[in-house]
């Protein structure tokens, strides 16, 4: 049996060795590499703070890692990667949403885009981004622009279901100029795969997409005053579009076939609804403000926080406000039962349901503190709004 004095000496030895750690941990961030005269060392001193943050191979950035075998040093360290990687990739998510040139600095820094290939396939194929910042981001590079393009099926489709099928993955950047680059990107990349489909060539392609966002725009804008505006007439459409280089040739019908397809459907960017990828905030329950009280202190320690609540994982994610990129913490929501308070009108209480503690986790000093609760006390804005979370 041990004593509690050897306890006692076997934690404060404890707390030494994490401390020296932290001191040396320090150290290697503050790295800095004499004489940096090129990108190519500014990335050797990204790699080796990247590292820190759990990656067990540089090699592994911005990839999705292997689990590993779970019960070796290498399995646990494969699955604190992917935990890492994984919390990266949900706050460059946030920070995206927020701010696209923001979030495009902050994937390049944490290797998602440091090369055009990596940015495309990243706003192409990842859960949860914003349609009208994967907009603006196209409008921003070339090269990534037309790899994203290329990165959308079209073989043997027809025009009209590709261009849906593109302009539905994101919102138009607002700039004119920016629009033509990104229908120009799809003309060449509708023509890459389907080099029969017009005579033209690329310029017809890049033409008819112009006219159909033209008439888009004017047949279904919220923005325009309908009792003023008149809209574009079938003919109108049919000449406009003749007008552009190298659609002169284009026949009545299949003009009138576009003119009819556009007047009845709407071409509209997709929502997030189907962004069921795993990725956090991507396929958010619900969002919103309530007050959280910190476990064990007076009543009066209520603070108000922006809680997230997703389903994948099961979890409530709470932030300093609605903007803030980074969580303040998190309760995991597996197992866990909810009730209204009893002393509060918009109260909830949530609760292990299979006895124990509840478990949770928050940011103290840029740290991240688990803790054990019996239960996790919080206030909604109004008691209709308690019901609704």
């Amino acid at each position: 049996m041990f004593s509690q004095r050897d306890i006692n000496n076997a934690v404060l030895d404890c707390e030494k060795q994490l401390a020296k750690t932290r001191m040396r941990l320090k150290k290697v961030q503050g790295l800095k590499l004499t004489s940096p005269t090129s990108n190519e060392e500014d990335s050797v001193v990204l790699r080796k703070k990247v590292r820190l943050k759990g990656f067990d191979d540089e090699s592994n950035i911005g990839l999705s890692l292997g689990s590993g075998g779970g019960g070796t040093k290498k399995g646990r360290r494969s699955s604190l990667s992917n935990e890492v990687h994984e919390k990266i990739k949900d706050r460059i998510i946030r920070t995206f949403n927020l701010d696209a040139g923001r979030g495009l600095v902050m994937m390049r820094e944490n290797g998602f885009g440091r090369t055009p290939e990596q940015t495309a396939r990243f706003l192409l194929n990842t859960g949860g981004l914003n349609r009208e910042m994967i907009g603006r981001a196209l409008g921003m590079g070339r090269e990534s622009l037309r790899l994203y393009a290329e990165g959308v099926e079209m073989e043997g489709l027809p025009f009209f279901i590709c261009l849906r099928r593109f302009l539905g993955k994101f919102k138009l950047p607002g700039e004119a100029q920016q629009v033509d680059r990104v229908l120009e990107a799809f003309a060449r990349a509708f023509c890459k795969v389907n080099p029969e489909a017009f005579a033209g060539g690329y310029s017809v392609v890049h033409g008819i997409a112009f006219a159909v966002v033209i008439l888009n725009t004017d047949i279904h804008s919220q923005n325009l005053n309908k009792s003023k505006h008149i809209r574009m007439t079938k003919d109108q459409f049919i000449d406009n579009t003749r007008h552009m280089e190298g659609c002169s040739e284009l026949s009545k019908e299949f003009l009138e076939s576009i003119y009819d397809d556009i007047s009845a459907n709407e071409i509209v960017h997709q929502e997030n609804k189907d962004d069921l990828h795993g990725n956090l905030f991507s396929d958010s329950v619900k969002e919103g403000w309530m007050k959280k009280k910190a476990p064990g202190i007076a009543v009066t320690s209520w603070r108000r926080r922006w809680f997230i609540l997703t389903k994948n994982p099961p979890q409530l994610t709470y932030f300093e406000d609605e903007k803030t990129n980074d969580p303040k913490g998190y309760i995991p929501l597996v197992d866990v039962g909810i009730v209204k308070s009893t002393k509060h009108k918009k109260g909830l209480e949530l609760f292990p349901e299979n006895g124990g503690t509840l478990k949770s986790a928050k940011y103290l000093r840029g740290e991240l503190v688990v803790g054990e609760h019996q239960i996790a006390e919080l206030k909604a804005e109004s008691v209709e709004e308690s019901w609704s979370w």
